[in-house]
């Protein structure tokens, strides 16, 4: 047993001192060249070792290099494929012993990675990618996969160190170029099942979009023993961003969140709670993803105040209209697809977005909200917004997504809104004022604009309080109809002042295939009333309207000899031509035709009494007979 104890004591011994002496005999320095040798070899790259080798034993096994770089592949531009001024990774000696490994800060300073693609798409590192037969995983393969996660829960990290770390990517493909640059990552010492401290930061510089983003980022992370599910916990994520392709040239954006990722079978995101600050907006609210492979979509967000105009690409000039209609590659309006049949079909939403105070389209808007749900191809919206030009808008959208051709539904009530202002802040200008109150209940199918018009069918109804319509002058359309009344057809060229007042205005619509019928409009007003009848077609956008005006008191004191004429007499007058340019004129034939109606009537008679006593004179028996009853 002695001798035993002598012989361990003997081995301690030397273990200790073979620890301890061998960094000093042994100078990894010496083996410089033929660490280069093996990676020329291997890669066909040459490796430059400037700085000095490290390494140490015990109570650290480790190894540090200063001053690294890997050529880069021949034709392309930068020297070096990658570069490193300094790095080290030491593993403790003793927790081996048990199968346990305890590794020290991972520290890796000055990292300069450049990648690259050719213009014949060749990366700058395709040549470094060794071959294998096999291709694929062997067996033992998955089953050392399986077990990787219970090997490395045995494995404790100090943390990790990068900094001061870039990565540069040139593609000449496709004329675009990205640098990641200032990259710094700090981490607490790793630990399964415990949170861990993260601090990440860098820049990324795009040529193509001119563009440059900060990100900044910090918070604690807990990750399962299976490596698959990643819990941040008190997330924060600043995002400093400017450029081309950012609204109004710059923007930040502040996120805080509880944000936690499974990617264990098909895997699984969540942020609740999030807040999500940007220019004069804040998001709140929470949202998650389950399945990656079809992503089923949860959200309940609001947001205080938010003016998406100004997010939305500006509004092509003119000049750029021109330059764009000269192109053949772009298709017309009117032929391109508005709806994205697959994407619905693959839709799983179920939603609420709610903003306070909300800026769309010119529009403004108080308490909206919208409901989303979406599966099997069908997505069904509802909105609403409180307080809206006064009144309020409730509406529902179904769009069915299920055939190759779209099908859509829509409801919608518009309450007490005052019109005008809505109008000028939609269109730049209003032809109608008043309160108004619509409803309609349309469907239609197409995936175009013309095949939208064209399948129009529905009903609606409007009613309008105490406005005004522009464009047409009933007054001077009435002093124009009495004017040729009495033989001045000079009238029908003079003016009016373009708008007619009304204190109330009222119909309903039957649209069928895109053709609107109205029988049935009735406008009030002090002075006039009027009857409206006609179509509207959506698809030519031809008008084809009859209105009738009947004055309900005379116009002036001069005129009240022949009020009670002028009060039932009935002014008719057409509406045709198009939308853009819509023809409103009295209708001058009508006008004589029925007020001269008895005088016409007397001619008539008149005439007959004549012709038969000529007739009579000239003609007797049959043949006479047979011609006073051609007349």
């Amino acid at each position: 047993m002695r001798t035993l104890f002598k012989i361990l004591g003997g081995l301690v011994l030397l273990l200790v001192v073979t620890i301890i002496v061998a960094p000093m005999l042994i100078d990894p320095n010496d083996y410089r060249e033929e660490i280069q040798a093996v990676v020329k070899d291997k890669t066909g790259r040459d490796l430059s070792i400037n700085g000095d080798l490290n390494l140490s034993i015990f109570p650290w096994v480790g190894v540090g290099i200063n001053e690294v770089s890997l050529s880069n592949a021949t034709g392309f531009n930068a020297e070096y494929f990658a570069e490193i001024q300094e790095a080290n990774v030491k593993v403790k000696l003793l927790p081996l012993l048990s199968k346990q490994v305890e590794v020290s800060t991972v520290v890796l300073k000055g990292m300069r990675l450049n990648l690259a693609k050719d213009k014949r798409g060749k990366t700058n590192w395709e040549d470094m990618i060794q071959s294998s037969a096999e291709g694929d995983k062997k067996p033992s393969d998955t089953n050392a996969d399986q077990a990787s996660g219970a090997a490395l829960g045995a494995i404790a990290i100090g943390g990790v160190q990068i900094v001061d770390a870039n990565i540069s990517w040139d593609d000449a493909s496709k004329g675009e170029s990205y640098n990641l640059t200032d990259l710094g990552l700090s981490t607490d010492a790793l630990s399964i099942g415990s949170p861990m401290g993260v601090e990440l930061a860098f820049t990324v510089e795009s040529s193509k979009p001119k563009a440059t983003i900060r990100l900044k980022l910090d918070g604690d992370v807990v990750i399962n023993e299976g490596l698959n599910e990643f819990d941040f916990q008190d997330l924060a994520l600043a995002i400093d961003a400017a450029g081309e392709p950012v609204p109004n040239g710059a923007m930040k954006v502040d996120i805080a969140t509880h944000l936690v990722a499974d990617l264990a079978k098909s895997g699984s995101l969540t942020l609740d709670p999030m807040t999500i600050k940007f220019d004069d907006s804040t998001l709140s609210g929470k949202a998650s993803v389950n399945n990656f492979d079809k992503p089923a979509v949860t959200f309940d967000l609001a947001v205080d105040t938010i003016n998406i105009d100004r997010y939305l690409p500006k509004k092509a000039t003119e000049g750029s209209q021109s330059s764009a209609g000269n192109s053949t590659s772009v298709p017309p309006p009117a032929a391109v697809a508005l709806i994205p049949v697959q994407t619905v079909r693959d839709l799983n939403i179920n939603g609420l977005f709610a903003v306070q105070s909300l800026i769309v389209n010119g529009l403004t808007a108080q308490e909206a909200s919208v409901k989303v749900v979406a599966k099997n191809g069908v997505l069904n919206s509802q909105q609403s917004v409180k307080k809206f030009y006064n009144g309020s808008y409730e509406g529902k959208t179904t769009v069915d997504a299920r055939q190759n051709t779209p099908r859509i539904s829509v409801k919608e009530q518009v309450t007490g809104v005052d019109i005008e202002p809505l109008m000028v802040d939609l269109m730049g200008e209003s032809k109608v004022s008043g309160v108004a109150n619509i409803k309609a209940a349309l469907t239609t199918r197409g995936n175009t604009v013309a095949a939208f018009k064209s399948a129009l069918n529905g009903t609606a109804q409007f009613s309008f309080e105490d406005g005004t319509v522009k464009g047409i002058d009933v007054a001077a359309l009435i002093k124009q109809g009495e004017a040729v009344l009495k033989g001045d057809v000079s009238a029908l060229a003079a003016q009016g002042t373009g708008e007619t007042a009304f204190a109330n205005m009222s119909g309903t619509a039957q649209i069928t295939n895109g053709l609107v019928n109205n029988q049935d409009l009735l406008m009030a007003s002090p002075l006039i009333n009027i009857k409206g009848a006609g179509t509207a077609n959506l698809v030519s956008e031809v008008l084809d309207y009859r209105l009738t005006l009947q004055r309900t008191k005379a116009l002036s004191e001069a005129e009240q000899a022949d009020a009670e004429d002028l009060k039932n007499m009935l002014i008719p007058v057409n509406v045709s031509g198009t939308f853009a340019k819509p023809s409103i004129k009295v209708d001058t034939k009508a006008i004589v035709l029925e007020t001269q109606k008895e005088k016409i009537e007397e001619k008539k008679t008149e005439l007959k009494e004549k012709l038969d006593e000529k007739i009579g004179e000239k003609l007797k028996g049959p043949a006479g007979d047979l011609l006073k009853s051609l007349f």
